[in-house]
């Protein structure tokens, strides 16, 4: 049990409320500027007055020890004295009568806003009477974290209370923006009429002199239920946010117009290119060219010698390459030959990034630019364009005395023969006398990182310790680490792992050097009599991954313990050594889960690799993932999704196209959060299959975003 001190109880509360609001698909920036206040009021729960607190309130711990089984424990307590938000959520659903009746019975408003919290965190939908009755609260911050928990608790019954507390004139201005956000998530057709008429609503003198506009707020909230509105009254509604005259809705709209790739709204968007704002230029210069509309390349084609910044060119550049690719090389070539070279450098690393094998005869005469940084620039984009015809200008350069024109040259050519020539990296890089100096440490390291990848034992030493040093990361050198197999290898890591490198589990489970049982189990006991339960959790993740039975019973203990984390990844573990009792304790721990740790409870059950455990999990999760509660269900699906993903993306797929925003939020979250090369592979099939306007919107934002 932690209670620790009340500063760092705070600090983990806030961090909470952040979570659930990402979680509920609400911009970001909305909900830290609606419940600000709120987050305030939390802080200076500590400095109540002594004479709040009442004579026979419980210590923390004595608190927790009784809150699930008296639900009048929080009644006379104040926010100072609580345990640690994560304390009360390992409880689970049990928590849940205690905090109700702290919403509606203790009369301290901090504590009350924290009761709100933490009911939106439990996500527990038996919850929402008593949320939507503390609408009605006198604290502003307390109907603040109300309203939060509504928008993380979504339901269609929330509309009229939300809608009530956004239509009183004496409401604070960050509860009814946070209004507007609940009621785009609840998914109610005429949530969508109330945002609607809001983000189309010219604001007031009084209204902007306050600051109270709400056009951007209404409009996002808008946009989370737009799976609920005709395709045409949607766009109909971002064309007319794209010539508001707030600036920040334009912001909103040029983004949603990127995701709607409609060609209704390049006449609107073409404009914006000379907008005094250069995120909105951007934005709206990337929107026409993913909307690949010809009607946009004269407008482009006029932007491009006025641009002044390398992002807008290269957005202008990937927007004519689509557009009119014939159009686009006369207007590059003049910029390639540009009189400044920061405009040439610019142009020649265009041409590399949308891989224009037109350009590269352009290229190639930018090889005898006076400019040493529009050489690199001409080099690097050779190397992208998959022309071996490139290979024989470069070979000048490979030997060439300044440093950053040799490497650029090493790596094109490498690129240019798919791999094909490390023992130019090893020896004018890698090995080379400059790299060993000083001020050749980064290309060295670079070098080192290269040859790794493409399993190069010769850089095993320095990879090792570059690693063990901290200057290279787990991220740039795993693959080689998974390939090598030498003892010299597993053993460092090990070494490496026990020293407290958590994030090699899985690297040191793949090896297995001898000796890693006994290790795991120790660093699991130590750390247990450490307090430290974050490398308890991995020390018992390692021996799951070891499978050897014969550690059944030094983890069995753990499955009474009352620290909901560690039983999950102790049922885990006892799975896969072959304990089927051990499918009890973690599928009653899954249904009294706070939604909050959902996402944990996937993770970790997804490490599960054995036929005969995953048979026996798999049905029950396969049921789940059917189930009402959306938390539960796609917390599931996303276990079954990570173990198969060509059978369970279906679930998702149903997940994108479902009638409520919180699970087509939900199923996007986890789909984001599994980066498999095989998941990739199955939602591109998909996409070029799937026919619904919103679905397709969808899954093509996922693939952006791996790509």
């Amino acid at each position: 049990m932690r209670t620790g001190n009340r500063g760092s109880r705070q600090g983990r509360r806030v961090g909470i409320a952040s979570r659930w609001l990402k979680r509920g698909g609400v911009t970001a920036a909305l909900w830290v500027a609606a419940l600000a206040p709120t987050v305030g009021a939390v802080w200076q729960a500590s400095a109540q007055p002594e004479q709040w607190r009442d004579s026979a309130t419980l210590d923390p711990a004595g608190i927790l020890a009784r809150l699930a089984r008296h639900p009048d424990t929080l009644v006379n307590v104040t926010a100072a004295d609580m345990p640690a938000s994560t304390d009360i959520l390992n409880l689970g659903k049990r928590a849940v009568p205690a905090l109700e009746r702290c919403l509606a019975d203790n009369v301290d408003g901090p504590m009350r806003a924290l009761c709100a919290q933490l009911l939106g965190a439990l996500g527990e939908r038996g919850a929402i009477g008593s949320l939507q009755t503390a609408l009605q609260d006198w604290d502003p911050a307390v109907r603040g974290e109300v309203v939060a928990a509504l928008a993380r608790i979504p339901d269609p019954s929330s509309f009229e209370p939300l809608v009530r507390v956004y239509e009183r004139n004496d409401e604070e201005m960050f509860v009814r923006i946070a209004a507007l956000g609940a009621l785009g998530v609840i998914s109610s057709p005429k949530a969508v009429q109330v945002l609607r008429r809001e983000a189309r609503r010219k604001p007031s003198d009084e209204e902007k002199k306050h600051h109270s506009d709400v056009r951007l707020p209404a409009f996002q909230a808008m946009w989370m239920s737009r799976h609920l509105m005709a395709r045409a009254t949607l766009v109909g509604d971002v064309r007319q946010a794209l010539h508001s005259d707030n600036d920040a809705l334009v912001l909103a709209a040029t983004e949603a117009a990127a995701d709607l790739r409609a060609p209704g709204l390049v006449g609107s968007l073409t404009p914006l290119l000379r907008h005094r704002d250069k995120e909105i230029r951007n934005k709206a210069t990337y929107a026409l060219g993913v909307i690949g509309n010809p009607a946009a390349t004269r407008a482009l084609l006029q932007a491009l010698p006025k641009v002044r910044e390398a992002r807008m060119l290269n957005n202008i550049a990937f927007a004519l390459e689509r557009l009119n690719r014939k159009d686009f090389q006369p207007a590059i070539a003049k910029l390639i030959r540009h009189k400044q070279a920061i405009i040439r450098l610019n142009a020649a690393y265009v041409l590399g990034d949308v891989k224009s094998t037109e350009g590269r005869p352009l290229l190639e005469g930018a090889l005898d630019d006076a400019s040493d940084y529009v050489k690199a620039s001409a080099i690097a984009s050779l190397g992208k364009l998959g022309a071996a015809e490139a290979i024989e200008p470069l070979k000048r350069f490979v030997a060439d005395d300044n440093p950053s024109l040799r490497e650029e040259a090493v790596y094109a050519i490498d690129a240019l023969t798919q791999s094909g020539r490390r023992d130019l990296i090893y020896k004018h890089l890698f090995a080379s006398q400059y790299a060993r100096s000083p001020e050749g440490w980064a290309m060295r390291r670079r070098a080192a990182i290269e040859l790794g990848t493409a399993g190069d034992l010769r850089v095993r030493s320095y990879l090792l310790s570059c690693f063990e040093q901290q200057q290279c990361s787990l991220l740039e050198i795993r693959h080689y680490l998974e390939q090598d197999r030498d003892p010299r290898v597993s053993g460092r890591l090990l070494l490496e792992w026990a020293s407290g490198r958590r994030e090699l589990t899985d690297l040191v489970a793949l090896h297995q050097p001898a000796g890693t049982l006994t290790l795991a189990l120790s660093v699991k006991d130590a750390a247990l009599a450490a307090g430290r339960a974050a490398s308890a959790r991995r020390g018992v993740d390692l021996v799951g991954d070891v499978g050897d039975p014969s550690a059944r019973n030094r983890l069995q203990r753990h499955l009474r313990t009352t620290d909901t984390k560690l039983r999950i990844h102790t049922a885990v573990a006892l799975l896969r050594l072959g304990d089927t009792s051990a499918q009890q304790t973690l599928l009653a721990d899954l249904d009294n889960l706070a939604a909050e740790w959902l996402p944990y409870f996937a993770w970790v059950a997804s490490r599960i690799d054995e036929s005969g455990a995953r048979s026996a999990l798999g049905a029950e999760l396969q049921k789940r993932s059917r189930a009402p509660d959306i938390d539960v269900a796609l917390a599931c699906a996303a276990v079954l999704l990570a173990w198969d993903p060509e059978s369970g993306f279906f679930r998702f797929l149903d997940a994108l196209a479902a009638p409520t925003t919180q699970e087509r939020d939900l199923a996007e979250t986890y789909l984001a959060r599994n980066r498999t090369r095989k998941l990739t592979f199955v939602m591109r099939r998909a996409l070029a299959r799937e026919t619904r306007p919103y679905t397709r919107d969808r899954l093509r934002r996922l693939l952006d975003g791996r790509s």
